[in-house]
């Protein structure tokens, strides 16, 4: 009887003796967990959008664009004479090289200082539109945005032919193949005529101005224009000279 019993007891010790060694276990790996470093928790996935981030950018912007916005309609553009004095000064403070101050022309014996010059506002058939001043004496007139001389670019002088010194009075008698020579402070620049063109100007539609306007334009090569009215009873035309640079031969 008590060697069978005994026999009985010994399994059931050894269930116990499991039972509390899967308890310890289990406690001490809920220990671990609980006081692991905190290096081991950086490793979780961070979300990938914040909407922290978004929020101050969508505020930035809209209060940015509303004051950019709101200059637009106080600050428009006025068409305001262009003071000729003020270009004078502009020019006086730039480097003289290259700016023109004397134009000569043997064929017509003309020989004339060059003054800088600058726009003015016109009203043209309901429309502002912006045209050359013209000196009033026997001076030539150089567009200041046009190209300086010896320069890749359009440079434009223009003169009056019938009034206030008549500076290109005969400007209409040079044909293709005479020279020109044009002077900086420095040195002097010789051109040659290319072209000669009389192009109808009064009573036209602003979109005929404009296209005649395009002669006075940059260019990519480099030239010379020169601009006048036509004829001397009337100034119904406009006369334009082109001519372009001599090209120096400098084989020996």
């Amino acid at each position: 009887m008590s060697s069978s019993s005994s026999e009985r007891n010994v399994p059931i010790s050894l269930f116990f003796i499991v039972i509390g060694l899967i308890t310890i276990g289990t406690a001490g790996v809920s220990w671990l967990i609980i006081n692991q470093p905190e290096s081991s928790q950086t490793a979780q996935p961070l979300p990938t959008a914040q909407p922290e981030v978004e929020r101050p950018t969508e505020t930035a912007v809209v209060v940015e664009s509303d004051e950019e916005v709101a200059l637009l309609p106080e600050t428009p553009l006025e068409a305001t004479p262009y003071p000729e004095h003020y270009v004078n000064a502009l020019e006086a403070a730039q480097p003289n090289v290259g700016q023109p101050v004397r134009l000569v022309i043997p064929d017509i014996e003309l020989n004339a200082p060059i003054n800088p010059i600058g726009l003015q506002a016109i009203e043209h058939q309901g429309e502002t539109v912006f045209q050359w001043q013209v000196p009033s004496d026997f001076i030539a007139g150089w567009h200041h945005s046009s190209a300086r001389i010896g320069q890749s670019g359009n440079t434009v002088l223009n003169g009056h032919h019938n009034i206030h010194g008549e500076v290109f009075k005969d400007l209409n008698e040079l044909e293709v193949g005479a020279e020109i020579t044009l002077f900086d402070p420095l040195e002097s620049y010789n051109y040659v005529v290319s072209e000669v063109l009389i192009l109808e100007e009064r009573d036209q539609t602003l979109d005929v101005r404009i296209e005649n306007a395009q002669w006075i334009e940059q260019t990519d090569d480099e030239r010379l224009t020169l601009v006048t009215c036509w004829p001397y009873t009337d100034n119904s035309h406009r006369l334009i000279v082109v001519a372009h640079p001599i090209e120096t031969n400098t084989d020996s």
